[in-house]
């Protein structure tokens, strides 16, 4: 996308916001993968239409806390972890910096969520391996991890917007074709089918699979931190603070861009789910495993080969293959990149590290080479990418309501004329008494299995 001027205005039009838009093609980058075309299906696969409304949910109840923790951000110009760092509650001061409780609590999140990259990664390698035998799956995980870190080395956002931008647009496409042909097939969606997902029924069989397609759809709060990044290196905050209108026209670009995400977001993932509840949940031999076995020991890739191979032929598994190693590398490529800002901000926030004039830059070159390595070790640790994948799912969903309270508290702290209006501040409140009763049910599906 097009900067925008050297005179620092914000846009005036919609479609000149829309023209400056691009942190929406980082986020859909990152959202619509591994959740989309594995844990999306899966769900589908298990349950059939059943749990359609908790998908949208996790969807589109999610953006707005995006779009607000952001509006926090392009006013104040402050990175997220100098927000959250105003939380009242438990502090610390280390090196002169001070950080809330909330900040530490999201710090502990790295970990599951490097986890979770982990599994990503093997993810791509298995993709990868479909499309070319010959390479090994070992050596895929140390392709990916590589090529990551030689994308991300250079550290610039405009690379980075373009290359995922491009994918997003081509994947989304495809998957808009494969679902429109599932019409012509044996397998043709009703609006019976579609509305019988819309009862609000929560199989407790399937809590545990559900409550990380809840994590892991959708924006999680990973991507609703890491978004703020973008906005910050995009421009969306380089107004004039004093000028109200200017803020206000920034804030609306943010949002128009929260809007594309949204609708990238849903167009990237129904299909898949619409595909595994459609064709998945009618395969003997698939209900047989998923009856058998754990979520996680189910073949999903070769499941879904099938899937597109059903709808479209036997040539359309290629097309799967194909298609399914570029949406989970773009998911791989946009986490890393998240990665490289938000632990970097981790670290001088924290007081951990010292920031003088190139700190920044040189923390991001050094991440982009840690967080692949990493997450390639954690699945040499355990190669199973569905099992990774769900530890970071779970810890994500209780993570939201964390951040949730952080966008309420912080949306009350700005100048009237700026704040959110009542409904949607009300929208926030019921979106966090939604998310804190999943984190009691997380607690208690953890604590019946122990």
């Amino acid at each position: 996308m097009k900067e925008n001027s050297s005179e620092n205005k914000a846009p005036r039009t919609v479609i000149d916001r829309l023209r400056f838009i691009g942190p929406s093609a980082i986020v859909t980058g990152s959202v619509v993968g591994s959740g989309s075309i594995v844990m999306t299906p899966l769900l589908g696969a298990a349950a059939g239409f059943t749990l359609l409304w908790w998908l949208l949910l996790s969807i589109w109840t999610k953006p707005i806390i995006q779009a607000e923790i952001s509006r926090y951000v392009v006013v104040t110009k402050k990175t997220f972890l100098e927000a959250f760092a105003e939380i009242p509650g438990p502090k610390t001061n280390i090196n002169g910096k001070t950080t809330s409780w909330l900040v530490w609590f999201m710090f502990l999140g790295v970990l599951p969520a490097i986890i979770g990259m982990g599994g990503l990664v093997g993810a791509v390698a298995e993709a990868g391996t479909n499309l070319l035998p010959s390479i090994n799956i070992e050596i895929w995980v140390v392709l990916s991890c590589l090529i990551t870190w030689l994308i991300l080395i250079r550290g610039s956002y405009s690379i980075l917007e373009n290359i995922l931008l491009g994918m997003v647009l081509v994947f989304s496409l495809i998957t808009l074709i494969i679902a429109f042909s599932m019409q012509s097939t044996s397998y043709e969606l009703n609006t019976a089918q579609v509305f019988s997902g819309l009862n609000f029924s929560l199989p407790f069989e399937y809590l545990p699979l559900a409550l990380a397609v809840f994590g892991f759809t959708g924006i999680s709060y990973g991507e609703i931190m890491a978004y703020t990044y973008w906005c910050l290196e995009k421009g969306y905050a380089q107004g004039d603070s004093g000028d109200i209108q200017e803020t206000k026209n920034w804030i609306r670009t943010m949002q128009t861009d929260v809007w594309v995400t949204i609708f990238f977001i849903t167009i990237g993932t129904l299909p898949f789910f619409f595909l595994g509840a459609g064709v998945l949940n009618t395969l003997p031999q698939l209900q047989e495993s998923l009856a058998t076995q754990s979520f996680w020991d189910v073949d999903i890739i070769g499941a879904l080969q099938n899937m597109f191979s059903l709808v479209l032929g036997d040539w359309a598994k290629w097309l799967f293959i194909v298609l399914a190693f570029f949406i989970l590398y773009s998911t791989l490529l946009s986490g890393t990149a998240a990665f490289t800002r938000t632990i970097s901000d981790y670290l001088i926030s924290m007081g951990f590290v010292y920031e003088k004039e190139n700190t920044r830059k040189i923390l991001i070159k050094l991440i982009a080479f840690l967080v692949p390595l990493f997450s390639g070790v954690f699945y040499f640790l355990l190669p199973n990418p569905i099992t990774l994948l769900l530890i970071a799912g779970i810890w994500a969903a209780m993570g939201l309501p964390i951040v949730n309270i952080g966008a309420i508290y912080l949306s009350n702290k700005l100048q009237r004329e700026l704040q959110p209006s009542l409904f949607i501040k009300l929208i926030l409140w019921l979106s966090l008494l939604f998310q804190l009763s999943i984190a009691v049910l997380i607690v208690i599906d953890i604590s019946a299995n122990f």
